[in-house]
């Protein structure tokens, strides 16, 4: 034991005198010289590259630091870590300490870490500045892998990490320019707590999930990397909380636009060119917060001399050059009333989700009272219930009366107490309330009860899509594109009136709805097969299901698209036989240049020869899967995508 310890000493000094005696630059020459013989590669990851900080770097950090304490447990991990935490992220940080080692395992291959700093002093010895890199060290047969696939997943979960931990903003305009004092934006409110109806907050977040994992979509269709959204409703329905769970599902900061604060064109151009990637730009109350000129009225400019952001200004910072200027941005306008905004604002590109909030159901009242008063049932409920259905009161008002006290009984005979005001209200002014119909409706969002007189009102919390188009033509009685005109004529030949039973009675509505339909049958009409992508055809599917949902009858569509994507899918399935094959057919070559050489032994042989006949097996099976799959997929690739399912 003695001697053991007295090897340990001697060599330590030794490495310490060596160190301290022969200068850094002999140092790494020789380890360079020794490293000739090695079947190790390393690649050094230094802290700054050409003069400026080195992205891989930080993204290095980043990424190392998630993983160092979960492989703090495992054999031959360091056991000394570094901690710390910023004001700008929400968790705390770890890494690792200087000279420490890890090991990360990627496609099953061992990649070495070690983390290196050095303190550095000038020739007065007055300033010391210090050095830190990494060293990646791998077999040398690994470079290729290492090089395009390791790093650029170091870069991308990176990437996601710090967008997931850091702290979201809340950003407002002062005097025309973005305030440099941000604020933390510590709103606690989530999809989870957020009072919606279940099928449109489950709608919202896939439509927002969709977008989030969308940029190789986006660049796919040569589109900006951003969506916009109209949250439209009376006051109080929850417009602003939803932004705020937005922000919260996302991690997105939030860039609050109030226009009557730009004075000008310009100056709108530069706020927008400094909304940061990741953010929601979101102008509440876009009907009255400025007075923008509708291009069908006259000129504004006299009824508002200090208004001098133009409608064109606008469009052209939300949908023109200027918006390329940026990815993962979110747009988001609110107003009470969407039949004031000028239509060029809403159309699909510009706002493409109309969400309408409107007043309290029954079910938005019961999240509510889980939400405030811990209770999924109450001998009350079913009273309320009945009441609310048929009058109007915001959620908000329904969260008021049941902040009011702690006791659950309390607060809800509080709350019928203003539920029946409201409805002995509407029921003694008809003209302020619902009439003798007992309509929930305001101003074109919300109708329940009878049928609604807006022909852009949707049934409640529904999702609504706008229809702009040039030279509509009319077919039976509905108003289309004139492009998707013949599709429709065939799809009413061939299925009739798809909308007879639409939960939608304008006939305004009916049409927008065919609209989409004969979009996604124009879509796979003017496609081939290898063209089309299974996000796209799952966005079309999805579409298809909202039009189920009101009852639209395109269960014939629904089931096209299952029959496309599942051909995607065999296309998918042949593409991988036919590599497996080729590797198959590549091995039995080279087992058969093997068996030609006369130094093999007869046991071996009959081994190869035996494993050829188990994998010409293989590749007869797999031929036939092959086959079978383009016997299937040849109904696709012969014909239309739409064959059979219109009359033409």
């Amino acid at each position: 034991m003695a001697s053991t310890l007295s090897i340990l000493a001697t060599f330590t000094i030794i490495r310490s005198t060596f160190n301290d005696f022969v200068p850094k630059e002999i140092r790494d020459y020789l380890w360079s010289f020794i490293r000739r013989f090695s079947s190790e590669f390393t690649l050094v990851i230094e802290e700054s590259h050409d003069g400026s900080s080195n992205h891989i770097f930080q993204a290095t950090m980043e990424y190392l630091g998630s993983h160092v304490l979960s492989a703090s447990a495992a054999e031959g991990s360091p056991k000394r870590l570094t901690v710390g935490k910023s004001e700008k992220v929400r968790k705390f940080t770890f890494g690792l300490d200087r000279h420490s080692e890890i090991v990360d395992i990627f496609h099953g291959v061992p990649l070495k870490w070690k983390y290196n700093a050095d303190v550095n002093t000038n020739t007065n010895n007055q300033q010391k500045s210090e050095s830190r890199w990494y060293e990646l060290s791998f077999q040398k047969n690994h470079v290729e892998m290492v090089k395009s696939k390791y790093i650029p997943h170091i870069i991308n979960t990176a990437k996601k990490l710090k967008d997931r931990n850091r702290i979201v903003k809340f950003h407002t305009v002062r005097r025309e320019r973005w305030s440099s004092s941000a604020v933390n934006l510590d709103h606690p409110m989530t999809f989870d707590t957020l009072a919606l109806d279940g099928d449109l907050k489950k709608t919202i977040m896939e439509d927002l999930d969709s977008f989030i994992n969308g940029k190789e979509y986006y660049k796919k269709i040569g589109k900006v990397w951003k969506r916009g959204y109209l949250l439209y409703g009376p006051p109080g329905t929850g417009k602003s909380s939803l932004i705020a769970a937005m922000a919260n599902h996302l991690n997105f900061d939030i860039y609050n636009l109030n226009l009557s604060a730009v004075n000008s064109d310009s100056s709108l151009e530069y706020l927008l060119l400094h909304v940061s990637n990741r953010s929601i730009l979101v102008i509440e109350d876009i009907d009255c917060t400025v007075k923008l000129q509708n291009r069908d009225a006259g000129d504004t400019t006299a009824s508002y001399p200090h208004v001098q952001v133009t409608l064109s200004g606008l469009l052209n910072a939300i949908d023109g050059l200027l918006s390329c200027c940026g990815d993962e941005r979110i747009i988001v306008f609110t107003t009470n009333y969407k039949d004031k905004i000028d239509p060029a604002l809403l159309r699909a590109g510009r706002m493409d989700k109309h969400i309408c909030l409107s007043y309290s159901t029954a079910s938005t009242f019961k999240q509510l009272a889980a939400n405030y008063l811990g209770i999924s049932n109450h001998n009350l409920f079913s009273r309320i219930e009945k009441i609310i259905e048929e009058i109007n009161v915001s959620p908000a008002e329904v969260a008021g009366e049941l902040m009011k006290s702690k006791d659950p009984k309390t607060c809800l005979e509080g709350l019928i107490e203003l539920l029946e005001s409201k409805a002995s209200e509407a029921t003694s002014k008809p003209e302020e309330g619902k009439g003798g119909n007992n309509t929930k409706q305001e101003k074109g969002c919300k109708s329940k009860g009878s049928n609604t007189t807006n022909s852009d009102s949707p049934d409640h919390n529904a999702i609504t899509f706008l229809t702009v188009g040039p030279d509509p033509m009319i077919v039976r009685e509905y108003t289309v594109k004139a492009e998707l005109a013949p599709i429709l004529k065939a799809v009413l030949l061939k299925h009739g009136d798809i909308v007879t039973d639409c939960s939608l009675n304008s006939t305004q509505c009916r049409s927008s709805l065919l609209e989409i339909a004969c979009g996604i049958i124009q879509k796979l009409q003017a496609a081939k097969l290898e063209d089309l992508t299974e996000p796209e055809l799952r966005s079309m599917l999805a579409s298809v299901s909202d039009l189920e949902s009101l009852k639209l009858r395109v269960s014939w569509l629904r089931k096209r698209l299952d029959q496309i994507i599942e051909a995607l899918q065999l296309v998918k399935q042949c593409s991988a036989l036919e590599e497996d094959k080729r590797k198959i057919v590549q091995e039995i070559e080279e087992m058969q240049k093997e068996l030609g050489s006369c130094r093999m032994e007869t046991l071996e042989k009959e081994k190869k020869t035996l494993r050829i006949q188990e994998m010409e097996a293989v590749i007869g099976t797999i031929s036939e899967s092959i086959s079978s799959n383009e016997a299937r997929l040849s109904c696709f690739y012969e014909r239309s995508l739409v064959d059979g399912l219109l009359c033409l």
